[in-house]
């Protein structure tokens, strides 16, 4: 009988850690054991600046998660990255091979994988490399040829990379807590995993995940990753407009934000009013919330065209059918939708994590698809290597990676 597994996944963010602790029974159950989350003041847009702070609010985290089950459960995470040094590429490679005519094997797939990768910088790592498809013998379009004879096979691939100095830092943060990273994951793809569903990958859809620092984009086609980056604003903008323009701190303006914040003013009734707290020895005030929101309105829609840009410079020239689909914390936002269904014209979804049976009410916000969709990448794909820490990355990961096609996982619920 298979032995239980516990699996752990933390995703740090520019304003809060967040991590959730699983366990996969003996027959492929999974059942969330704990979760946590604290505040983080050691991330600029994506890179670690205070290691001892991020190391604080990691650690806190982690406990927080631990505290029903007993500390020492979490030994080893999964754990998401973001920022704008993260890029991508789409490769492609072909191997012509007259053994391939007795049947296409894992070492065959493997190999030209590795003849797919790219060369690249030393002060960059590969994060991802995952098939997009593969054209056996002039028939494109075949997702998994494992077993197929053919004479000559292309691959192409979506190669994600970071900066190797930035993914170091992170992971040297995270292990300072005393838990091993076994994988990082692109905070885009893991949103991705936890929020696009089945049908939303096979006809393409634009993933946004819009956080405090940074927005992470993922783009599907035919049902695989094609398009990844990241741009460096998010919500924390619209909240350092708010306090300028309301002359607040900014956890003040955070706050009002949350709770009086709209995207669209145009929906906000006209005489609606807001009390705005006395601070630094002025007395309170009372605004209309239609003028608190013209800012968030402003810079609402600068974030959405610099999002759109980056689109555009994917390659498409229109929303695929599935359309755009935003998460992350700054998609709680009221009127976003509305917002950006105008300005777009296309179909818009503001996404819940979900892609886990009997997920508990409190991970279903927007703000924590990262942290979902890092521990269902984790289970889909433990065993891998860690790319940035063994050098000789191709040997064991991808082919771990490749010796699996095919192979159906229930461990998280189809979608």
């Amino acid at each position: 009988m298979a032995k239980e597994t516990y699996y752990a996944a933390i995703d740090v963010g520019t304003n809060k850690v967040s991590s959730i602790l699983a366990r996969v029974g003996s027959e492929g159950e999974l059942k969330i054991l704990g979760t946590g989350i604290s505040p983080c003041y050691g991330v600029q847009k994506g890179r670690v600046e205070s290691i001892e702070e991020v190391k604080s609010a990691v650690a806190s985290a982690l406990g927080e998660a631990q505290r029903y089950v007993g500390r020492g459960v979490i030994s080893s995470v999964y754990a998401s990255i973001s920022g704008n040094h993260i890029t991508c590429m789409n490769t492609k490679d072909t191997l012509r091979n007259s053994e391939y005519v007795d049947g296409l094997t894992a070492q065959h797939l493997s190999e030209l994988m590795k003849a797919s990768l790219p060369d690249i910088d030393s002060s960059k790592e590969i994060l991802h490399v995952i098939p997009i498809g593969y054209e056996v013998d002039g028939l494109s379009g075949v997702r998994n040829p494992f077993g197929l004879h053919a004479n000559d096979v292309q691959v192409e691939s979506h190669v994600v990379t970071g900066d190797a100095t930035i993914i170091k830092n992170t992971v040297k943060t995270i292990e300072a807590c005393k838990v091993s990273v076994n994988s990082l994951v692109y905070q885009g793809l893991a949103s991705s995993e936890a929020t696009l569903t089945g049908d939303e990958r096979e006809m393409g859809a634009v993933l946004v995940d819009i956080g405090a620092g940074t927005s992470d984009i993922c783009i599907y086609r035919y049902g695989s990753p094609w398009y990844s980056s990241v741009v460096p604003v998010g919500g924390s903008q619209l909240t350092r407009d708010l306090s300028v323009a309301l002359r607040v701190p900014y956890y003040m303006a955070e706050e009002i934000k949350v709770k009086w914040g709209h995207a669209f003013p145009e929906m906000v009734k006209a005489d609606e009013e807001v009390v705005i707290p006395s601070v630094q020895g002025q007395p309170k005030r009372v605004v209309k919330r239609r003028g608190l929101c013209e800012p968030i309105h402003q810079r609402t829609l600068e974030i959405l065209k610099l999002i759109m840009l980056r689109v555009s410079q994917s390659g498409l020239r229109q929303l695929p059918n599935g359309g755009l689909v935003i998460t992350g914390g700054t998609a709680e936002l009221q009127g976003l939708q509305k917002l950006v269904e105008d300005n777009l014209g296309g179909p818009v979804r503001i996404a819940n994590p979900s892609g886990i049976a009997g997920l508990p009410t409190q991970l279903q916000k927007p703000g924590l698809s990262a942290a979902v969709g890092t521990l269902i990448w984790g289970i889909k794909h433990q065993g891998e290597s860690r790319a940035y820490r063994e050098r000789d990355r191709y040997n064991s990961g991808y082919r771990s990676l490749l010796n699996r096609l095919g192979r159906v996982r229930d461990k998280v619920s189809n979608r």
